[in-house]
């Protein structure tokens, strides 16, 4: 037999009529709002418990999963960075060292120009002092 409103209010009624209206009143706020078939038991919790653990468990273990996978990818881009900034490090050395070479180079050629150009004048001004004393 299924309990519906009206049944219930009809028992509130027959009650409130034999215990009066606050006994009635307390014996219908302790009484469940639907069928005892629909209330839940402790052990009925107890069993969702268990259910909702398990099921966690497994979901937790999955999400552990890919974390691992991807903590294991961040590594490897890690490992990747570190490589090229290696390699970085490599052609910055080698930039540095022939630019080193390079400059002392044309240094030198830029030296020994100015030398022979100011050996060269102080020639012909040598030349012309001669000639025009002379």
């Amino acid at each position: 037999m299924s309990i519906d409103e009206r049944a219930r209010h009809e028992l509130f009624l027959g009650c409130e009529t034999a215990l009066g209206p606050e006994r009635a009143e307390t014996l219908m706020a302790l009484l469940p709002p639907v069928g005892w078939a629909d209330v839940a038991t402790k052990q009925d919790l107890v069993h969702l418990e268990e259910r909702l653990t398990t099921r966690f468990d497994a979901r937790f273990v999955a999400v552990d999963a890919r974390f691992d996978s991807v903590d294991a990818r961040f590594d490897a881009v890690d490992a990747r960075f570190v490589a090229v900034g290696l390699q970085f490090k490599t052609l910055e050395a080698t930039l540095i060292g022939e630019l080193h070479r390079t400059l002392n180079s044309q240094t030198k050629t830029l030296f020994f120009g100015i030398i022979t150009v100011l050996t060269s004048i102080a020639g012909i001004a040598l030349a012309v002092a001669t000639i025009v004393s002379g």
